[in-house]
C-alpha cells in the first residue's frame, strides 16, 4: 500500500449526512446567532499512516505500507 509523503499529514473524517445536517442547521439559523467560522467537521484527527494500518488491520492483510517520498 503506497502512502504519499512520511504518512504525517493529518486528515479530519466526518460523515457526509452529518456534515449536510449541520450545514442545513446553518442554512436555517439567523445570522445573529453566530459570528465567524464554523468547523463542521470531527474535531479529532488521525494520520494518513494511522488510517493506512487500520486499513490494512481490518482486511487483515498482510501487505507493506511504503511512503513515496
Amino acid at each position: 500500500m503506497t502512502i504519499y509523503g512520511d504518512g504525517s499529514q493529518t486528515r479530519s473524517f466526518c460523515f457526509v449526512d452529518d456534515l449536510i445536517d449541520g450545514l442545513l442547521a446553518l442554512m436555517n439559523d439567523s445570522p445573529q446567532d453566530f459570528s465567524g467560522p464554523v468547523n463542521l467537521g470531527n474535531p479529532a484527527e488521525s494520520s494518513i499512516l494511522e488510517l493506512a494500518k487500520l486499513i490494512r488491520d481490518l482486511t487483515e492483510s498482510s501487505s507493506n505500507i511504503s511512503p513515496d517520498n
